[in-house]
């Protein structure tokens, strides 16, 4: 395996006159669980959709396990599992049920992919509501299945765009919780969006830090706060920067 996951350089998108993503060049070593940490608008869901070859950019260029996002994009999503703004599960179906239509699509062999929905309900405390209808569970356990969704195929990369928006503070602590020993057990990495400091400290081994599309600080969070940006001074720092 490529011993970078994630490889940019100078890339860059704009809409209209804003640049979302504004010359960012970042590494992201394989086997981690990455965090790029800004606030609403900084560019975060944009430069996801450019790692998946979902928006092409305008400048730079970026790779995926060496794969290049122009050329390879359908090679690369296969690798990847996602969780964007919404949870893509069918809420008249049971859980057992969404796992087995994703199964499907990801053309999983029947018997495999009975054995990997078992496995991943277990991983997330879902096994024993594996016949409910989606509809009436809460957001977390929703947001659980979403990502065992996301999980299901083995992929090589999980993104996950601000997993824990919107969830109450205990269900919020669980969901990191499962990710943080998921994460170790799969061996995957792992690259998540978020506005939390909290979120961000407790998850990952390393962050970048973004604002209006640029990068301003990446590296380990203990080195950030050891070159006095500590993540929560620069996070201040970057709400209170005019736009």
């Amino acid at each position: 395996m490529n011993s970078h996951a994630i490889h940019t350089r100078n890339l860059t998108r704009g809409f209209g006159q804003v640049r979302a993503v504004d010359g960012i060049t970042l590494e992201v070593p394989a086997g981690i669980v990455f965090g790029l940490l800004g606030p609403n608008g900084s560019g975060k869901t944009t430069f996801i959709r450019l790692l998946l070859g979902l928006l092409a950019p305008d400048a730079g260029s970026a790779e995926v396990f060496g794969l290049d996002t122009r050329r390879d994009a359908d090679a690369i999503r296969e690798r990847c599992g996602v969780l964007l703004e919404h949870n893509g599960l069918y809420e008249r179906l049971t859980a057992e049920q969404n796992l087995d239509l994703f199964g499907r699509f990801w053309r999983l062999p029947a018997a495999p992919r009975r054995d990997r929905i078992r496995e991943v309900l277990t991983q997330f405390g879902l096994y024993d509501r594996r016949d409910d209808i989606v509809a009436g569970w809460s957001r977390g356990m929703k947001q659980k299945l979403a990502i065992a969704r996301a999980m299901l195929h083995r992929p090589a990369l999980l993104f996950l765009d601000e997993p824990t928006a919107g969830l109450d503070p205990l269900a919020a602590r669980a969901l990191r919780q499962d990710l943080a020993r998921l994460a170790a057990a799969e061996g995957i990495t792992v690259f998540l969006t978020t506005h939390n400091l909290v979120e961000a400290e407790q998850l990952c081994a390393q962050l970048a830090m973004i604002r209006d599309g640029r990068v301003l600080a990446a590296g380990p969070p203990a080195s950030l706060r050891g070159a006095r940006l500590s993540l929560e001074d620069a996070f201040v720092e970057m709400m209170e920067m005019p736009s």
